[in-house]
């Protein structure tokens, strides 16, 4: 009986591990510099013609998870560009990726302007 319980909590504790190592699994991150992570990309517009007042919603909570996402990032690439102890380019390609992730902002609220103005017509 007693190698039976501790065969089931072997058993039992290998699942567990399992399970865990499938959670810690690292999701690749949609851009990167160093060390600096940017592990959300930008949400799509949806269909302003199909879309609900839900989704319009969803898509506004979207839009501010990765601006929060964004300014993680761009704390971290900012330390980089400014750490005068790195090399040259190492800071340069923080700065420049910092100033893409400007243009990658932009552009989705340029999208998003879009996307509610076209909602708001297709729903007056």
């Amino acid at each position: 009986m007693k190698k039976a319980m501790m065969a089931a909590t072997a058993g039992l504790m290998a699942l567990a591990g399992a399970a865990y190592a499938q959670e810690e699994e690292t999701v690749e991150p949609v851009a990167q510099v160093g060390e600096c992570k940017l592990m959300k990309a930008a949400p799509e517009m949806p269909d302003p013609k199909a879309a609900s007042a839900e989704d319009r919603s969803a898509t506004i909570e979207e839009i501010k998870g990765f601006q929060g996402k964004l300014n993680e990032y761009r704390e971290c690439l900012t330390a980089v560009s400014q750490n005068e102890e790195l090399e040259v380019e190492p800071r340069q390609a923080a700065l420049d990726e910092y100033n893409r992730t400007v243009e990658v902002e932009t552009k989705m609220v340029k999208d998003w302007q879009k996307f509610d103005k076209k909602y708001k017509k297709e729903n007056a």
